[in-house]
């Protein structure tokens, strides 16, 4: 009976979000199809007509934050030096607001002589990099729900929503296979562990948001889930085997492929056993380095050698992907101000071996104007073809014939407020972080809470984000179904006085039920997505109390590893409101705990496990 019930409801929907589709403002047309004649005319003409300059610039990717901006203001300027000096054909926004992005992106595209790729990093839905829109869940929690189904309304959400307001790329979805617990940078981005789960999900959601209108991208080549260094702070090395390749890391980067995926990520990552060319070693940053790149210059004296990033490497990026995957779309290098690359060469050098080893687009440099003059002067000197040059640009300017920019490039503003954080589109997003809930773990039977008798519940939050307030949302939910609900919130600052009173309170408080939330996840530049000291050591003197404890984890889903004679355990897969409210009805059995582990937990639970918990009847 539940099946049905859930069958019907699911179709529903499906149907629901597929009108919600086919009446999109605007009607983008599949990213995919075949272009015309009329398209492949315009193509042609536009690379004819053009300069060397207008043609470097193509290849070159600007950033932005973008809040409300004056045009007369530093902000603005700079980005229109970038779209009509430089010529640039991308800019790939970072953390900003919706209706300024949809103004500001239809400036930028009246600006440009050749319509403008816009991107931005929508892996986890438009919060990501939109602060007044909702986060959706990660990748990892939409594998927790085993149905590629939700990967690709995912998918056609995040296109629909991201072209009203003017992103015509998405840098989605993450194909990397997280294989290593210790994996600082990609984590819950991934939809799992095995191979071949990762590339039902991967095509699901490419085949989703392509047929919305939105070319995808699929990131980052050829793997980077096997890395316990974050590439933004350090160049990680990846030191396996072309039949390793081949039967793991490939894998999802193949079926993206067979599903059409309009664009490729690089990684910067050395593979040695693929590329044994020695990298540069690392430089001596300028002041300009310094204050445009993402990191700070590194401190190892004895760095050990490693080959050539990925995104540099001509064996991987043309001979590997180009010649050995047969892909024909954009290749895109990741940000270029990261220390996997921008630690060892300058923006210029980074950018021609980039272009030599095969990319189309140079992705956030450091020095747009340095990075434009040396590819320019590598092709006056010969280093570089024109017929090299002029492959890539074509094949970014058929990307944006197949977006439809060569006939509409600006968005209505009218209708930005239509669809952007539609509720329908949120409801989405709930109903998979409802269905990615995940219960390992619970010796005791404490689920589901019996919350229609009077209970109290005592929930400590041990958090390393800035965020002291967390998993408020949370809280918020229980305390709007439980007479009592304390909460207190730890951080790696908080002192040994505090903690004693709290454990002290919660020793004399009689507590029905100890909720441990643990909201430490991956983050770029982070490092490290270990339980830092004072989390050990709160889990440790509360499991050692023997209360009746629920252990859930908002955030990395190997934390389990740092305590584990927990009695339960739990999985949310993030902080985010939709994965806390998912994650108290569960609790009080208003929805099923069906979720599945997409990744195994080291020594305690293998891939697949999961307890079933049905919901409280009423």
């Amino acid at each position: 009976m539940r099946f049905r019930f859930f069958t019907a409801f699911f179709i529903a929907v499906t149907m629901v979000f597929s009108a919600l589709v086919a009446a999109a403002p605007g009607k983008y047309q599949s990213f995919d199809r075949k272009l015309s004649p009329v398209d492949e005319q315009w193509v042609r003409r536009t690379l004819r007509s053009m300069t060397l300059d207008e043609k470097v610039g193509q290849m070159i990717s600007a950033d932005a934050n973008i809040v409300f901006w004056n045009r007369e203001s530093e902000e603005f300027k700079k980005l229109r030096h970038h779209i009509v000096d430089n010529k640039v054909g991308s800019v790939v926004i970072f953390r900003s607001e919706v209706w300024s992005t949809a103004a500001v992106t239809n400036r930028w595209q009246e600006m440009a002589k050749v319509p403008l790729l816009i991107s931005s990093d929508v892996e986890m839905g438009m919060g990501m990099r939109f602060d007044d829109t909702p986060w959706w869940v990660p990748n990892m929690a939409v594998g927790a729900t085993g149905d590629t189904n939700w990967a690709r309304l995912q998918g056609e959400a995040t296109a629909i929503q991201s072209r009203a307001l003017g992103v015509n790329w998405l840098f989605a979805p993450v194909a990397d296979v997280n294989n290593n617990p210790d994996n600082p940078v990609i984590n819950t981005r991934s939809y799992g562990e095995d191979p071949q789960a990762v590339a039902r999900f991967v095509s699901a959601f490419i085949e989703g948001a392509q047929k919305a209108g939105a070319m995808t991208c699929a990131k980052h080549f050829p793997g980077h889930g096997d890395t316990a260094t974050d590439s933004h702070i350090g160049l990680p090395v990846v030191d396996v085997s072309r039949d390793r390749l081949n039967n793991l890391e490939l894998i999802p980067f193949r079926a993206a492929i067979e599903s059409r995926v309009g664009s490729i990520m690089s990684a910067h990552i050395a593979m040695p056993q693929i590329e044994t060319e020695l990298a540069a070693p690392l430089r001596k940053l300028t002041e300009k380095d310094s204050a445009d790149a993402e990191f700070v210059s590194q401190t190892e004296t004895n760095a050990p050698k490693v080959t050539l990033p990925g995104t540099l490497s001509p064996k991987i990026m043309t001979g590997l992907l180009r010649e050995d995957l047969k892909f024909k779309g954009v290749i895109v290098t990741d940000a270029m101000s990261m220390a996997g690359v921008a630690a060892r060469y300058t923006p210029a050098e980074a950018a021609v071996k980039a272009v030599k080893a095969g990319a189309d687009m140079i992705e956030k440099s450091p020095d747009i104007d340095a990075t434009v003059a040396g590819i320019k002067q590598a092709v006056e000197s010969g280093e570089i073809s024109k017929e090299r040059i002029n492959a890539s640009v074509e094949r970014i300017l058929r990307a944006k014939a197949a977006l439809g920019l060569h006939r509409k490039r600006t968005v209505d503003l009218n209708e930005v407020d239509t669809v952007v954080s539609n509720p329908r589109y949120n409801e989405i997003a709930q109903q998979i972080a409802d269905h990615s809930i995940t219960l390992v773990r619970d010796e005791k039977q404490l689920l589901p809470l019996k919350a229609e008798t009077p209970i109290k519940v005592f929930n400590l939050t041990y958090t390393d984000e800035e965020d002291r307030f967390v998993t408020r949302p949370f809280v918020d939910q229980l305390r709007s179904r439980i007479n009592r609900v304390d909460s207190v919130t730890f951080d790696p600052k908080s002192s040994e006085a505090d903690i004693t009173r709290t454990l002290a309170r919660i020793d004399s408080g009689k507590y029905d039920v100890v909720i441990f939330s643990v909201t430490v996840r991956a983050r770029s530049g982070k490092g490290s997505v270990a339980l830092p000291p004072t989390g050990r050591r709160l889990a440790q003197d509360l499991i050692r109390r023997k209360l009746p404890l629920v252990v859930i984890s908002f955030g990395n889903p190997y934390m389990l590893s740092a305590m584990p004679d927990s009695p339960s355990y739990m999985l949310a897969y993030s902080p985010f409101p939709v994965s806390q409210k998912a994650a108290a009805k569960a609790l009080l059995g208003e929805i099923e705990i069906n979720g599945k582990l997409p990744v195994s937990l080291p020594g305690l639970y293998p891939r697949g496990s999961g307890l079933n918990v049905k919901p409280v009847t009423k």
